[in-house]
């Protein structure tokens, strides 16, 4: 395994808040320098979505929020409309 693949395969939760938030901005500018080189409009959506996302991420880092990286059970789960005993 290269160097390279094992630091990506590194949590940020490990990271200090500062050193966090920074890794979250990089996040931001590769996949917006990804959306300026793609031609697909809807690849380059999902990109500009994505780097707006780590943006927002870093921001709230930086702001005191909790991250959800170090708490994932705060979020609550996602409703698709599918109740308990209902047949679908």
């Amino acid at each position: 395994m290269s160097k390279k693949r094992r630091v990506m395969g590194q949590s940020f939760e490990m990271l200090p808040v500062e050193e966090r938030a920074q890794q979250y901005r990089e996040m931001a500018d590769a996949t917006f320098l990804k959306a300026t080189k793609t031609e697909d409009p809807a690849l380059r959506e999902q990109y500009l979505t994505m780097s707006a996302n780590w943006h927002n991420l870093a921001m709230a880092l930086e702001m005191g929020n909790v991250d959800p990286e170090l708490a994932p059970n705060l979020q609550s789960a996602p409703d698709h409309g599918i109740s308990p005993g209902k047949a679908t």
